[in-house]
């Protein structure tokens, strides 16, 4: 696809948790992305950005008051970026440049100011698209968690894995339920105007998305992957989609706090053994060698979760976030074995940097499949 015939698509409020998520998949479909802010800037500038886009997402609202706000401030804040979008759209239709799709991130919350905000936000959306002949579609999104999520910041699986990684032991009260989407499967949704068939309307998400769980329940997966990684650097068996999901959201927490995991090297006279991988469920093991001052990599993962451990030779191995700067370098040596976990949506790779060729060995938590690889290229 040719720079010119990729489908361009405007993220309104896309400074989130949400957008980044978002960005990611809209970037891995080989989208072109733009975003704009309905705190920051104009009516004007936003009516520029979604005008002749082919899809415009809107995320932007403000599901925590500020400091000194109060919730019907955030919730008036929320109304207000959905009139915001509501009257870009008009602007853009009456110059002739309306988008072609517009999509809408809606809450299954009720009884709260910050969800009569969104609803009343989606409905003048929906209507600005309606009366310019432009499908929209609105997804009504339960509890989201995912990869670099805000802790204490109305997503209770960050806030658990924080207070994990801080030693603390998380205080639940009564065994109440809660329903989970993970990030990953919401930005999917928001695109599915570009990425296949989804009619017009407000739209539940399907069930087989989501997880239906109890707060108890997801505090004791998430100490389970806590105990295992900080103990021995294991993994946990993530055949269940659902515990892949949670792992990528805790190691993207763990992982900036701890490059790497020391692995225990057991020698005698004849020679050293290191346990590498610890893992429930299945995988794939794979083993490479590489002359020195190459790289190997450069992609990234939306899904999978990777460990490189050196074996023998010296390697820089390096991450960074996508659409950011934020990144990782961690050197490591064979003669002092370590398990580097790879983040999903951080694109890396290894060099070897000694003078003699470099073992590595891999492992991803599937096995290869030539028809749906999740791997995506691009430069660290």
């Amino acid at each position: 696809m040719s720079e010119h015939d990729r489908p361009t698509l405007c993220i309104v409020g896309a400074g989130g948790f949400l957008a980044w998520h978002v960005r990611l998949h809209a970037w891995a479909h080989g989208f072109d992305v733009r975003g704009c802010s309905t705190r920051r800037d104009s009516l004007e500038t936003i009516s520029a950005a979604i005008a002749g886009a082919d899809l415009v997402v809107h995320l932007a609202a403000c599901n925590r008051p500020a400091e000194g706000q109060t919730p019907d401030d955030a919730a008036a804040a929320t109304q207000a970026a959905g009139s915001i979008t509501a009257q870009a759209i008009e602007q853009a239709a009456a110059r002739g440049h309306a988008p072609k799709a517009v999509s809408i991130a809606g809450t299954t919350q009720e009884g709260t100011a910050y969800a009569s905000a969104k609803r009343l936000a989606g409905e003048a959306i929906m209507q600005a698209a309606g009366n310019a002949g432009i499908p929209a579609t609105q997804w009504l999104l339960p509890n989201l968690f995912g990869e670099h999520g805000t802790p204490r910041h109305n997503m209770v699986t960050s806030t658990f894995i924080e207070a994990l990684l801080d030693g603390e032991t998380p205080q639940v009260h009564g065994d109440n339920p809660i329903t989970l989407l993970a990030a990953r499967h919401a930005a999917e949704l928001l695109l599915a105007p570009l990425t296949s068939s989804v009619e017009p309307g407000t739209h539940a998400v399907a069930s087989t998305h989501l997880r239906h769980t109890t707060v108890p329940e997801l505090l004791r997966h998430l100490q389970d992957i806590h105990q295992g990684y900080q103990s021995t650097g294991a993994l946990p068996d993530t055949a269940d989609p659902f515990i892949n999901e949670l792992c990528a959201a805790y190691l993207s927490h763990a992982v900036p706090r701890r490059h790497a995991v020391d692995l225990v090297q057991h020698s005698d006279e004849r020679g050293s053994f290191v346990e590498t991988v610890r893992a429930g469920g299945q995988g794939q093991v794979s083993f490479s060698t590489t002359v020195p001052g190459i790289t190997r990599g450069n992609h990234l993962h939306l899904r999978k979760i990777e460990r490189f451990v050196v074996l023998k030779g010296e390697a820089n191995i390096e991450m960074r976030k996508h659409g950011s700067e934020e990144r990782i370098l961690v050197h490591v040596s064979g003669d002092a074995p370590k398990a580097v976990d790879m983040l999903c949506g951080w694109t890396h790779n290894i060099t070897n940097v000694g003078s003699d060729t470099l073992y590595t060995q891999f492992w991803i938590n599937e096995p290869f499949d030539p028809a749906d690889p999740d791997t995506f290229y691009q430069e660290v």
